[in-house]
């Protein structure tokens, strides 16, 4: 039986949520670790990604690295029309939530698409060769549309689905590469 895109999203948030902390600790630090390696995070100078909400892996040692490494970190603010922009994250940026909980810049620069060398992309699940579903909304692919440097993912093992799990739409915006563990046997 085939399952919808709203209905595999449902299951994998499940699975996020059943996460036990010991399991998501040891995952996180594995899988930052993964990514600080990659080449392409080693050439980015600015990096997108978001401030994480409870279920995702957690950014903030992401973010604390990239700070460290004199990097410049971007975080999304939500637009009309399901848009979205990236905004300098600084010492001095001042946050609202959003209706859906997330927290947001209210203010700060802005960077344009061609200027961000790497987006760490989120979701509920992905597949090895990139094929992702996110949180529903469609911020990203649209986003990821008009985008053109790196794209990853760090995915958690309960958030790698099979490649034949779902059959992406024709909006449906792949990431470069997925960060996860290896498969065990």
């Amino acid at each position: 039986m085939a399952y919808t895109k709203q209905e595999l999203r449902q299951a994998y948030i499940a699975r996020l949520q059943q996460l036990d902390l010991n399991t998501r600790f040891h995952e996180e630090k594995r899988l930052t670790s993964a990514l600080f390696d990659t080449p392409e995070w080693m050439n980015a100078k600015v990096i997108a990604t978001t401030m994480s909400q409870s279920l995702e892996l957690d950014t903030a040692p992401i973010i604390l690295h990239a700070r460290h490494e004199g990097r410049q970190i971007v975080v999304p603010r939500t637009l009309p029309h399901r848009q979205m922009e990236f905004v300098a994250l600084n010492e001095d940026t001042i946050f609202e939530e959003t209706g859906f909980g997330i927290l947001e810049p209210q203010d700060g620069k802005v960077y344009q698409p061609d200027e961000i060398d790497l987006m760490i992309v989120p979701g509920v699940a992905f597949t090895r060769s990139g094929k992702r579903i996110g949180f529903g909304g469609g911020y990203y692919d649209r986003y990821l549309s008009q985008y053109h440097g790196q794209t990853m993912a760090v995915a958690f093992t309960t958030q790698v689905a099979e490649e034949n799990e779902w059959i992406a739409e024709g909006h449906d915006q792949k990431v470069d590469h997925v960060i996860s563990l290896p498969e065990t046997d």
